[in-house]
This record gives C-alpha cells, sequence and structure tokens, in this order.
C-alpha cells in the first residue's frame, strides 16, 4: 500500500473498452484503505459514483445539510457534481474499499438497492453473499490481473443482485408505491402486446392485486387493460397491412398475437368496420 497524508491506500484504475462503455455500468478505479486517525476527505465532489464499504471502524459522513455516523458494514456512496465531507470517527481502526463507477444504469441500480441522493447510505448492506461478493470483485482486482472483462462485469452484477436480495426496499413494493405505475404498465404492454398475457400475473409483477389494477388502469386511461392490449394489437396490424404487402392476412394474425386468423379477422373487423383485407384494398 502506498502512503499518504492520510492513509496507507491501494488503487487500481482501469480503462473501460468499447465493450464496458457499450453497456448499463463499469468499473474505472478501485481502492482499498487503512486510515490514519488524522482520515478526512473533503469537502469535495467527485465526476462518477463512488461506492464506499466500511469493513471496520467508524465514519461521520457529511452531505447537503445533514450528517451521519456509519460502521462496519455499511455502504454509502458519492453521486457525481455533490458535494461531500467524510472523516473518521472513533478510536478504533477505519478500513473501507471502495468501487468507482461510471454508466447510465447506475441511478437506477443504485436505487433498487436502497440508496438514492437524497439517503446515500445503507446499513449492514454487506454480510452473507453480498460479502462474498465484494470479496469475488476484491481477487478479481487484486489478486488475478488483469480481470476478463466478462468475468469482472459478471462479478458486480452478482453483486448488486446479492444486495437487492436484501434490501429493505423489495422490488415490488418500489413499484407497487411508485405513482407512475400505470406508465410502467403501458410500456411493459407495449412490449409484451404480442404475447399471451394474463392480466393477474402482469398485476402480481407491479405488486397489486387484479382488481386493483384493471380498476385504476381503466380509471386512468378509459379502457381496461385487455381492450389496451387489443388496440396495440390492431395498431400494429393495420400498419402491417399498409406497409408490408408481403406478408398475408394470416402472418400477420400471427405476427400481432392472435391464435389464428378466423379471431384476428373477427376483431379486426368488430373494431375497424371491415375485413383486413378490404382495409388493405382500399388503400
Amino acid at each position: 500500500m502506498k502512503e499518504t497524508l492520510h492513509e496507507f491506500v491501494d488503487l487500481h484504475h482501469f480503462m473501460p473498452t468499447r465493450f464496458d462503455r457499450s453497456g448499463g455500468f463499469w468499473l474505472i478505479r478501485a481502492g482499498r484503505n487503512v486510515a490514519k486517525p488524522s482520515y478526512w476527505i473533503g469537502r469535495k465532489q467527485i465526476d462518477c459514483f463512488g461506492l464506499h464499504i466500511l469493513r471496520s471502524g467508524s465514519l461521520l459522513l457529511r452531505f447537503g445539510d445533514q450528517q451521519v455516523m456509519l460502521q462496519a458494514g455499511d455502504l454509502f456512496c458519492l453521486f457525481p457534481h455533490v458535494t461531500y465531507e467524510y472523516q473518521i470517527a472513533g478510536e478504533n481502526e477505519l478500513q473501507m474499499l471502495w468501487l468507482s463507477l461510471q454508466g447510465p444504469q447506475l441511478p437506477e441500480l443504485l436505487q433498487t438497492i436502497g440508496v438514492t441522493p437524497a439517503e446515500p447510505y445503507r446499513r449492514q448492506a454487506i454480510r452473507g453473499e453480498s460479502l462474498d461478493g465484494l470479496q469475488d470483485i476484491e481477487r478479481l482486482v487484486w489478486e488475478q490481473p488483469p480481470a476478463r472483462k466478462l468475468a469482472m462485469f459478471s462479478a458486480l452484477c452478482r453483486f448488486f443482485e446479492s444486495l437487492e436480495l436484501d434490501s429493505p426496499f423489495p422490488h415490488e413494493q418500489n413499484q407497487s408505491a411508485n405513482d407512475n405505475w400505470i406508465q410502467e404498465a403501458e410500456r411493459f404492454f407495449q412490449l409484451h402486446y404480442t404475447e399471451e398475457l394474463r392480466i393477474h400475473g402482469v398485476a402480481d409483477a407491479f405488486g397489486l392485486h387484479r382488481s386493483y389494477f384493471s380498476h385504476a388502469f381503466t380509471q386512468k386511461l378509459g379502457i381496461s387493460p385487455q381492450q389496451y392490449i387489443q388496440r396495440l394489437r390492431l395498431q400494429r396490424a393495420q400498419q402491417l397491412l399498409l406497409q408490408n404487402r408481403t406478408l398475408t392476412v394470416g402472418e400477420i394474425a400471427l405476427s400481432v398475437g392472435y391464435p389464428d386468423l378466423y379471431t384476428f379477422s373477427r376483431a379486426f373487423k368488430r373494431h375497424v368496420g371491415c375485413s383486413p383485407s378490404d382495409y388493405r384494398s382500399r388503400t
């Protein structure tokens, strides 16, 4: 480890490849330290996301007009372009490990594990599987360099997955508490409308009872979830009838999620006012 004014530190820098930057997040720096009694960092900002894990000792973190005391097993994140200050607290030796990360998925990823700009820390996050995951990352960084790109990415994903599993804010609760869940449901239907969907299964995915899901969705949009799916299918069918004349009507029926030509033709005529073949020939 290299000795500095406030700590003994071991740093490893990464140069993200084109493959790394094409993903949702990537590692640019990893560090571990043993702090001196004078350890103090700040006030400062960084350009990336700095995920810090306390391995021993205590630390006082200041952000905005707040401050919080953190202990071994806790983690905190420095968000980009936000001013932070932190220092050793207590007499026990402070040791930390940190991962500096970049990428467009990180705000959502951190929220998934219960870490946000308003509350950039999580108590007793490192235990069990998350501890194993952190040790795997540490081995890849310092004991087996240079790490293969897929091995490091996989280790980071497993680490975040373990933090999500132990999170006090389960994904399903976040979804049901989100005021924008109806917009998310619309996007879900737009992504999966050609598949066989069961509304109670979709409601379960959002942590909601089917009756409430259907009632709230219908109130907001004026049509039921089933009608919304059918509208998406028929709108796409109309596009294909006009824009892709190499597809037969039967092929279009299967392409937009109908089980057969008869079911598709009945639905199309009922909602558009003419058969698919007539619709195609009139334009």
